[in-house]
């Protein structure tokens, strides 16, 4: 293949990989979970999910981050069972767990939402980090009867600049 085409190629293949996700329909084993991403976020590949979250073997089945790949929206799914009822009490466990696993972490506010028909707990936290603090918005929720969750995360020098997109995303979350 002649060099200009191969160029012309590789430039085609980053622009439609770069294009931004407006909306997010996401397969799980007991359902479909579905979100609009914050603007100008876009999926990051399998590559760029090894290395930012394959070192504890937990990988989420989708990210989108922003053009720095600095703060980023993942979405989990368990075989944790979890329904709608026990909400409260997985809530509790997690306030609980979530600081003893994680040392310095900060609950900012935690509490359940309604987003649509479904509640979903919303555990805002800041958690220290090698060489700066990290604001995590998570949201979990049930799918056919196990959890999913969504968090959404940039630094804390960061978080304000994306805080507006990150909340009209989570007003979005709704699942099949």
């Amino acid at each position: 293949m002649p060099l200009r085409l191969a160029r012309r190629l590789f430039c085609l293949a980053a622009a439609v990989l770069a294009i931004p996700v407006l909306a997010a329909d996401i397969e799980t084993p007991t359902g479909t979970f579905r979100f609009d991403p914050p603007p100008g976020y876009t999926e990051l590949s399998a590559q760029e999910i090894d290395a930012k979250f394959g070192r504890n073997g937990r990988k989420p089945i989708k990210v989108f981050g922003n053009a720095s790949r600095a703060s980023t929206v993942s979405v989990t799914w368990s075989q944790q069972k979890l329904t709608q009822a026990e909400l409260p009490k997985f809530k509790q466990a997690m306030e609980e767990l979530l600081p003893k696993l994680t040392p310095g972490l900060v609950f900012n506010d935690r509490q359940l939402r309604t987003i649509g028909a479904r509640q979903w707990i919303y555990l805002d936290s800041t958690v220290p980090a090698v060489d700066t603090s990290i604001r995590n918005l998570m949201y979990l929720s049930d799918l056919g009867g196990h959890m999913i969750g969504v968090n959404f995360n940039a630094t804390v020098a960061e978080f304000p600049n994306q805080q507006a997109g990150f909340e009209a995303a989570a007003r979005t979350l709704r699942v099949d």
